[in-house]
């Protein structure tokens, strides 16, 4: 006899369901987040009309001749075709038109966006009524000064040249920045590699990071942002099915700290006192779409790592739809600051007896090796995956599913 267990899969790829199959003699729970529903047209307006600490979008427009939004990619989770409409509207009503409205993709390190992409991620309407550019990290920068700790600030040329400057961005959990969205659009996003590498330097040694919190980083981020200039954040929270549960608009700062307010709300997971798993299956969804985002999997335990035994398993799902993935500061060999994420301190010190494994039918173990240690557990079949971890913790093992990359243990 089997149980089986449905969790969401292939953010941008199907947004499918994929079943988990487990002997019955396991012990399993499925851990969900709080999550939200989905806000109608007439919420998102209002989040235009009364924004947090700025003027509106139309007041600040007004007499400007032309605008950029710097716009996340499809490695974050949050369908933004409603939103773009809106903004779009607000703007030429403000008297700019749609020739003088260029979108930035804020790639940061990752790789360019192309036309499906786009279409997937603002809607075709959108794709063929504005200028759409990718940023690149190596080309089309301005330096305009030193960030208060020191990161020389190289700047997307026609992103600084703009009149008018605006952000979209999903507020979701980070291990560096605390939590997306906000100036992070700006920094990584917009910014060049030299810029990118002084900031991400002492993230990944463990230094000023946190998750869910305002973090010495993401102070770094919002100084950098200061000098580059923001006229207008807006803030998104992905529901469970990566639609709009929450906007916060306005001042990058003061609508992004209320957006993570109310994000810690929606991926608040409660958990049973004193739970000891020995096993944990991490689904890294809505930010599957390559295996360089993985490491996101193991966020809840940045926050919680008791709730795994001592020596039991942590297991990273993810669809990987897209494969490796890319990260030309990060991820590719002599990158600047590649290296095997099992090197680093933030690894070793969320697992540390723990053994770690990932699933996913899209990759290979080259690819796990690229970013794991090579004593990482890894699969393409789930079954076999189940056999080999049953072999470990015997037939009566204690797990935990958590469907969503976005999960945060509820605060006390």
């Amino acid at each position: 006899m089997v149980q089986t267990f449905n969790v969401p899969w292939a953010a941008w790829y199907g947004d499918k369901k994929i079943q988990l199959e487990f002997p019955d003699t396991w012990d399993v729970n499925v851990y969900n987040m709080e999550d939200d529903t989905e806000l109608s047209q007439e919420e998102i307006i209002n989040a235009f009309i009364n924004p947090i600490g700025s003027p509106t979008i139309q007041e600040i427009a007004k007499g400007r001749s032309n605008a950029v939004i710097a716009v996340e990619d499809i490695s974050r989770p949050t369908q933004l075709e409603t939103v773009l409409d809106i903004l779009l509207n607000q703007l030429n009503e403000a008297g700019i038109t749609n020739d003088n409205i260029t979108l930035i993709y804020a790639l940061g390190a990752h790789r360019p966006m192309n036309r499906i992409d786009s279409i997937k991620k603002i809607g075709a309407k959108n794709v063929d009524k504005i200028n759409i550019e990718n940023h690149h990290p190596y080309e089309n920068l301005v330096y305009i000064g030193d960030s208060y700790n020191g990161t020389p600030i190289y700047l997307n040329k026609t992103y600084y040249d703009a009149e008018v400057k605006i952000s979209i961005g999903s507020v979701v959990p980070h291990p560096l920045a605390g939590f997306g969205g906000g100036a992070k659009v700006v920094l990584p996003g917009l910014c060049g590699i030299q810029t990118l590498e002084a900031n991400h330097k002492a993230g990944i040694r463990g230094i000023g990071i946190g998750l869910g919190i305002v973090t010495e980083l993401r102070k770094d981020i919002e100084d950098t942002c200061k000098k580059a200039g923001l006229d207008f954040s807006i803030n998104l929270i992905p529901t469970m099915t990566r639609k709009v549960g929450g906007i916060f608009a306005g001042d990058f700062i003061k609508a992004h700290r209320k957006a993570m307010e109310f994000a810690k709300k929606v991926y608040s997971t409660d958990l049973p006192p004193e739970l000891k798993l020995d096993i944990g299956f991490f689904n890294l969804y809505p930010e599957d779409t390559e295996l360089s985002q993985a490491l996101k999997g193991l966020n809840f335990l940045l926050k919680t790592n008791t709730i795994i035994k001592r020596e039991g398993a942590a297991i990273i799902l993810t669809a990987a739809s897209e494969g490796r993935g890319f990260h030309s500061l990060l991820g590719e060999t002599g990158g600047k600051l590649y290296k095997n994420w099992g090197e680093g301190i933030i690894f070793k010190g969320i697992l540390k007896k723990k053994k770690f494994g990932i699933f996913s039918q899209n990759i290979n173990k080259m690819d796990v090796f690229h970013y794991y240690p090579k004593t990482t557990i890894f699969n393409t079949n789930f079954q076999e995956l189940v056999k080999e971890l049953e072999n470990i913790y015997g037939n009566t093992p204690k797990v935990g599913i958590f469907p969503s990359s976005n999960q945060l243990p509820k605060e006390s």
